[in-house]
């Protein structure tokens, strides 16, 4: 039985959901793409502050203002394709900024940490706009959403009921086997069931669904293991959620995975 702390939890989540779900929706099928780009832009800008914030937190120099301006712009880049470039500029605009302290104590780690925020939050959930940007688009970004999201939930529910074997202790130890199990049928079944809504072949996917499945469970160990390196619980103040990095951690990996099994494997260009 559910003990009273997460009922709790569980509450606070569901609510937190029943405001968010309906408004990313409506985002994505039925407002004008500026509003989605903003939306997209607002989650990387909270996400890529939280994992400053937990940087700052292990005792790393950032150089906030650095990555969340680059961190913003990366989105825009996304229409020309232009994030390698960007992050580049990042990278020499950082170095430039650097050359004007007193002492070059602590440049690796502060250059390494602040790019590799920009990397991992910016860059890879701005493929969002990318994936948006292709034939049946939005279809294409709800149905991303939907599978990791539903296999995340998958992991949680069957995880409390089920979970005896740890998946990686000293990384996350409330995780299990089980959770992690539950999280790849869930996301495997929802990308199945896909295939009444979007017009390609079931075995696509059968291997999204695979794909995605072990990129988001990898994706939230990833975060875990940040996390877990700065002694930090949870990203953010989100009431159920923890913060913002901890809603999309499992998005970061997925989202370029299926943008690039839906053009290469598929052979969708942007409209």
């Amino acid at each position: 039985m559910l003990n009273k702390v997460t009922i709790g939890t569980l509450g606070k989540r569901l609510l937190m959901s029943l405001i968010m779900v309906p408004a990313v929706v409506a985002t994505i099928f039925y407002a004008p793409h500026w509003l989605f780009f903003l939306m997209v832009v607002g989650f990387i800008m909270v996400a890529l502050n939280e994992f400053f914030s937990i940087a700052e937190n292990k005792g790393l120099i950032i150089h906030r203002g650095f990555g969340l301006c680059f961190g913003a712009l990366l989105p825009f880049a996304a229409y020309a394709s232009l994030q390698l470039p960007l992050v580049l500029a990042a990278c020499v605009a950082l170095f430039i900024f650097l050359f004007n302290r007193r002492s070059p104590d602590r440049t690796i780690t502060s250059v390494a940490v602040s790019v590799f925020g920009i990397v991992y939050v910016a860059w890879f959930f701005s493929y969002l706009i990318k994936l948006r940007l292709l034939p049946n688009g939005a279809e294409w970004v709800f149905y991303t959403i939907l599978i990791v999201k539903g296999g995340d939930a998958g992991a949680y529910f069957i995880g409390r009921k089920f979970g005896k074997n740890k998946l990686l202790p000293l990384v996350s130890p409330n995780k299990s086997v089980e959770g992690a199990i539950g999280q790849m049928v869930t996301t495997l079944a929802l990308s199945v069931g896909a295939v009444f809504f979007i017009d390609v072949s079931w075995y696509h996917f059968v291997f999204l669904g695979i794909g995605v499945g072990g990129l988001a469970v990898f994706g939230d160990l990833a975060e875990s293991l940040i996390k877990r390196d700065a002694g930090v619980k949870d990203s953010g103040q989100m009431p159920g959620l923890g913060g913002m990095l901890d809603v999309v951690d499992s998005l970061l990996f997925t989202v370029p995975f299926v943008y690039f099994y839906l053009t290469f494997v598929l052979g969708l260009e942007r409209i």
